[in-house]
């Protein structure tokens, strides 16, 4: 039997007013829910503002809109190029956009350089002395790292690698010293040879070959700028190695003044050797380029063969009959190549080296006052060294017959380089 409950009056308004404050509740509830949202949305847009949107302006800076700048002169003898026009782009959002590092080199038929360097410094900033420790590319080069540069390294022939007296300390030793420095020129220009020997823990950065006739420690003071290794003059030997690019192409030619020598190597093949002594002699090259009394007429006559004198480089001229020609070598525009010197003191007292370099496709160009070439300086920057502000640095030979005045063209190219250690692979 079906027992059927029916509720009262009561209980059912009991029960409809239960229901109707839990709707009521669970309203209210979802309306303060919303609420805190749109507060939380609201906080956030106020505190946490958006990143902005970068937004980028593209312009043609205007022609001659840097004040002060002077005109670059052409040294290629052709017409430069014209460079295309640059877009730059500029963000004011900063936190929007990544900056990357810029390495921008310039190519102005001959001339390269990086606008971020000093290149266009002109200054050869010596340091101390003229042997370039404190920076600069003349001399023996500097110790600051230059973007286009020689990096040279310096054995003191003196001294064994651990400090010790040498079989070259003695002063007799001159010609055992030309014998190694010969068989390092003509032996593929290996720096092993000098390995037993001390080498400095400085290393230069050259820009070009130019120092003008000086007291012998220069050479150690530039190696030695803090006076730490005990460096000593005479009988050392410095290496310097890049890869050059050919400004154009070419065939070409070094010209070289050297004491005690001066060798250079290009494209694996030696290609100039100068100075006082024969360094393709060996040991016998000692007396091979004196001009004093004692040489013999004949071999002066045949030594002085290809030799060119300058006014101003009279102490050169007597001593080793002047700048020496070298053997050719082609080149093509843009090409890298293999070059390096060799710079070598070996009797002591005083030094000096000059490395020229002549176009032999090209005749003409500029004369000194007794109407003979000035040839180009070789040179891997703009530097400008000045024979005559080189020896305001230096007590030694600064106003007597000793001093030598290396001329050179102004206008000479400029061959980029990029520095390699010698003696690393190639």
């Amino acid at each position: 039997m079906a027992v059927k409950i029916k509720m009262s009056d009561v209980t059912r308004l009991r029960l409809e007013a239960i229901r109707k404050r839990e709707r009521k509740g669970a309203i209210i509830a979802t309306s303060v829910i919303v609420v805190l949202l749109f507060t939380m949305l609201f906080i956030a847009k106020i505190f946490i503002p958006e990143p902005p949107q970068a937004e980028f302006l593209v312009y043609q800076p205007e022609d001659d809109s840097s004040p002060n700048i002077q005109k670059v002169k052409d040294i290629s003898g052709g017409t430069p190029p014209v460079a295309p026009p640059v877009n730059v782009i500029v963000s004011n959002a900063v936190d929007a956009v990544s900056v990357l590092p810029m390495d921008v080199e310039m190519d102005l038929d001959g001339m390269s350089m990086n606008p971020m360097s000093d290149a266009f410094s002109g200054s050869a900033g010596l340091g101390e002395g003229m042997g370039g420790g404190g920076g600069g590319g003349a001399g023996m080069g500097g110790t600051k790292k230059e973007e286009s540069a020689f990096v040279g390294r310096f054995w003191d022939l003196k001294k064994t690698y651990q400090g010790a007296e040498s079989r070259f300390a003695a002063a007799t030793a001159v010609r055992d010293v030309l014998a190694l420095t010969s068989q390092f020129y003509n032996g593929g220009w290996n720096t092993g040879l000098f390995s037993p020997f001390m080498e400095s823990k400085t290393k230069l950065y050259a820009t070009c070959f130019y120092m003008p006739n000086c007291y012998d420690q220069e050479a150690a003071h530039a190696y030695d700028p803090k006076k730490k290794m005990g460096l000593k003059a005479s009988r050392w030997v410095a290496i310097y190695r890049a890869k050059v690019k050919a400004p154009v192409s070419g065939t070409f030619r070094f010209l070289g003044a050297g004491d005690s020598v001066m060798g250079v190597r290009f494209n694996n093949r030696n290609v100039l050797a100068c100075g006082m002594h024969k360094l393709t002699a060996g040991a016998e090259g000692w007396n091979a380029w004196f001009f004093d009394e004692g040489n013999n007429e004949e071999m002066k006559a045949a030594d002085r063969e290809g030799l060119v004198t300058y006014s101003g480089c009279e102490y050169w001229n007597g001593l080793f009959g002047g700048f020496r020609r070298g053997e050719t070598f082609s080149v093509e525009s843009g090409q890298w190549y293999d070059m390096e010197v060799l710079i070598s003191e070996i009797g002591g007292g005083n030094f000096g080296f000059c490395l020229l370099i002549e176009n032999v496709n090209e005749e003409g160009g500029i004369k000194d006052k007794d109407g003979k070439p000035l040839y180009q300086l070789f040179r891997t920057s703009f530097i400008e060294p000045n024979a005559e502000e080189m020896y305001e640095k230096q007590i030694k030979y600064k106003d007597d017959d000793m001093r030598v005045l290396p001329p050179y063209d102004p206008d000479s190219m400029v061959w980029p380089a990029k520095a390699v250690t010698p003696g690393a692979a190639r």
